[in-house]
């Protein structure tokens, strides 16, 4: 199957920050970190496009050093706070700084998240069973709630928890949710008091799609989702219309009555009393980075810190980055530093939890191995302070920490860790609508493809099979690579062609790919082999083969590259992609030639000029970036190039082409926002369709008959599913209050299976509009993986 991959290269400019004062309402900066997990990526679609580039790692632009770090020190000025400490194993301890640390009581089982209400003296932890409220002072279990709830066919989830000072309570984040994924989920504010857990007050969120961030305020808790701010309504006891767009963080001050907002690439402070728009600065000294992991801002918004997570090349360390500024724009410092992969050090998990404030000045970063790094932003200077501990005694690992108060601690209380609890999850509504006795689509579990009917599983069409090449309006060719032949397989007739392999090719062959010609009789096979046990003995072999008679043809000459993709297969035509790489440095070609032809084909391209190259396997169009950075799509049939847009190297671009390769789909964004824009051209002419802004977390295909676009958005409160075409949006947006994977859709765009955590739905587009048609039955005797996918979705009979 054709694999999909996008560019990963990145760029930034030199420029500082420029202070820029405005009347009032745009602006944007601070704290929604990747807390909401997706479910596993789809497997790449029969349409999906492929950039032909290796994904380079991103670099970092280049920061002012830090000065000398100080002594290490067994000490730690805390002032009139101590330390809180989660370890591996959920244990508490607590340090003032200077004495040897406290070991207190144990928290619940693994992936413990903590909130400290100063005030009352109280710790809330939670993981993905109990929310618990404990004192600080003698680690007694205050109230417990379970993470999970059902009542009345209605189940409620705890997603946050935080602490309103102004508010004098803690606010629970609720999504509540019907048995209906298809009736989009609600999201609820909860005041509780943090000693008792008695409710004080309650509001209803507006409709979200993604999970809000409370901002707790001087006028009320505020909330940050959907790229927007939502402002407290004390009237109304709700919440007014939102305010700015394309928002990616956002940070209060202590005080409660200022707060800065990022996005798009600027940072403005607003007065929350008043409403308006102070100032705005012009972020233009972004990190030259894939996305930002966090935003953290000083209480006193004069400083912002940006963290940027990586992976090295061993993948068992987390590289974490850290960028420093100050008020005025200016790059105080850039640190690094290694964590290592372990329970839920994770790509993903919550930063707020290992890098705080300490006050207005100093940054505080805990290692896991109990050593502290603070960071004096106002000297530039750096320290590491070791966490004392019995010298007989294994050393303790950290998983996370908080500051509270200095406290007189009094002898812990024995509390008992708190039971599992069994969930049995609400059993879906049924659907209004009945599907006929009809095959729905071919799934591939790994070991087998099963037809999928409405009510169960029909049969093996076929056991596990190596490859699958995409045909038009009709089901994959499904080929095995069966000891010394291939065999390929024909869902639709039931006849398999066997194609006897050479000893060697049969040994080692690789790097296979095919394409299927338009009338669906014809099919050309490339891969690679080695004829002996030699590492430079690497042999390219393409043939086309009649499906009809059986008949192939080997090509007598190939293009000088390393990986061969056929693309495009018309008559006796045939369009070949070509990638070499030479000492990390790749090349490009687009060659053609036909069956008959005893020279050697046509490079369609000058290789020198193709920085990057984008196609989908079946399309005569391919789209290229040049080393001017002018992006061009070239239609094979014909030789033309057409210019879509001028790009660069600071610009992160998705690019899926149509079958039909009329309409191509273009996602920009600027390196290392999250929100961008999605652009439809028409190939022909260059000229741009339809435009919409879009955050990056997105998945779409296109049908086969290139008619549409799928653009599905997974978002933890409400996902999304909306339907695009050259003419604009079609019809509304689906809503699901589930995540999901967007697998396939039929050829003409008006089926589609849709696998949520939970279940497996067919969806049909009615009167523009989608609607569940049936529930497939035993899910799990289907997916006996998580790596199942969808071959085929068969259309409407």
């Amino acid at each position: 199957m054709e694999e999909h991959s996008q560019r990963a290269k990145i760029g930034g400019s030199g420029r500082r920050w420029q202070s820029l004062p405005v009347m009032a309402g745009v602006g944007l900066l601070i704290a929604m970190i990747l807390a909401a997990q997706t479910p596993a990526p789809p497997a790449p679609v029969p349409t999906a496009t492929v950039v032909a580039e290796a994904i380079v790692t991103p670099s970092i632009a280049t920061q002012p050093q830090p000065s000398q770090p100080l002594p290490a020190s067994k000490t730690l000025d805390l002032g009139e706070q101590q330390l809180v400490l989660v370890g591996s194993g959920s244990e508490l301890t607590i340090w003032d700084g200077v004495n040897q640390p406290e070991m207190r009581g144990r928290l619940g089982d693994w992936d413990v998240t903590i909130t400290i209400d100063r005030e009352r003296e109280v710790l809330l932890s939670r993981n993905y069973v109990w929310l618990e409220a404990r004192s600080l002072r003698d680690d007694r279990r205050l109230w417990q709630l379970p993470i999970y709830s059902q009542q009345a066919q209605r189940e409620t989830t705890i997603l946050d928890v935080v602490r309103d000072p102004f508010m004098n309570v803690v606010w629970l984040l609720e999504k509540q949710a019907t048995n209906d994924p298809f009736q989009p989920a609600t999201v609820r504010l909860r005041g509780l008091d943090s000693q008792s857990g008695l409710e004080l007050r309650q509001y209803q969120a507006p409709l979200l799609r993604q999970q809000p961030k409370i901002l707790p305020t001087a006028v009320g808790p505020w909330l940050l989702a959907d790229g927007q701010l939502f402002g407290f309504d004390a009237a109304s006891e709700g919440f007014a219309e939102p305010w700015f767009s394309q928002l990616e963080f956002a940070a209060v001050a202590a005080d409660g009555q200022r707060a800065l907002v990022f996005g798009s690439g600027m940072v403005s402070e607003i007065d929350l009393l008043k409403r308006q728009t102070l100032n705005q600065t012009e972020f233009s000294h972004l990190p030259r980075a894939n996305s930002i992991q966090e935003m953290l801002v000083s209480p006193d918004l004069n400083y912002v810190v940006a963290v940027v997570n990586s992976s090295d090349n061993s993948s068992m360390n987390l590289i974490q980055r850290i960028f420093a500024y100050d008020r005025a724009g200016n790059g105080l410092g850039f640190w690094q530093r290694h964590l290592v992969y372990e329970r839920t050090h994770t790509s993903s998990y919550d930063i707020s939890q290992l890098i705080r404030f300490l006050d207005d000045q100093r940054l505080i970063l805990l290692n896991r191995t109990g050593s502290f790094e603070t960071i004096d932003l106002s000297t530039n200077q750096t320290q590491i302070t070791e966490l004392a501990h019995q010298p007989e005694a294994v050393q303790p690992e950290y998983s996370s920490f908080a500051l509270i108060p200095k406290l007189t601690l009094l002898p812990s209380v024995n509390t008992p860790r708190l039971e599992p609890i069994r969930v049995t999850l609400l059993e879906n509504a049924p659907l209004a609508a009945s599907v006929a006795d009809q095959p729905l689509a071919l799934v591939n579990n790994g070991s087998e493809i099963k037809q999928l009917w409405a009510e169960d599983v029909r049969g093996v069409v076929q056991q596990a099979n190596s490859y699958s090449i995409v045909r038009q309006n009709a089901p994959p060719l499904l080929i095995e690579h069966a000891e010394q032949a291939l065999q390929i397989f024909d869902p639709t007739t039931q006849t398999t062609m066997t194609l006897e392999l050479e000893p060697a090719e049969a040994k080692s062959l690789s790097d296979f790919a095919g394409v299927s010609a338009p009338d669906n009789q014809s099919v050309v096979l490339c891969y690679s082999y080695h004829f002996d046990e030699s590492a430079n003995s690497r042999v390219n072999r393409c043939l086309a083969v009649d499906l009809q008679t059986g008949y192939k043809r080997v090509f007598a000459a190939l293009p000088a590259a390393t990986y061969l993709t056929p693309i495009y297969l018309y008559g006796q035509q045939v369009t070949i992609v070509g990638r070499t790489s030479n000492s990390g440095d790749d090349r490009y070609l687009v060659w053609q030639t036909t069956f008959n032809e005893p020279a050697e084909g046509t490079n369609l391209l000058d290789s020198t000029d193709v920085e990057q190259l984008w196609y989908t396997v079946g399309s005569p169009t391919v789209v290229y970036q040049n080393h001017k950075d002018q992006l061009y799509s070239y239609s094979t049939l014909h030789g033309i190039a057409h210019l879509l847009m001028p790009t660069s190297a600071s610009k992160a671009l998705e690019i899926e082409i149509a079958p039909a390769g009329q309409t191509i789909m273009l996602f920009e964004r600027t390196y290392p926002l999250r929100y961008g824009t999605l652009m439809l051209f028409d190939s022909a002419t260059g000229l741009e369709l339809l435009r919409r802004p879009q955050t990056k977390s997105f998945r779409g295909t296109w049908s086969g008959d290139s008619q549409s676009y799928l653009l599905a958005e997974n978002q933890m409160i409400n996902s999304r599913l909306d339907t695009l075409s050259r003419n604009g949006q079609i019809g509304h947006s689906l809503l699901v209050a589930d995540l999901f994977n967007l697998t396939k859709s039929d050829w003409f765009g008006e089926r589609l299976i849709l696998d949520t955590l939970n279940e497996l739905y067919v969806l049909e587009r009615i009167n523009q509009h989608w609607l569940p048609l049936a529930k497939v039955a035993d899910l799990e005797s289907i997916y006996s993986s998580r790596s199942s996918t969808v071959e085929y979705v068969y259309p409407q009979p």
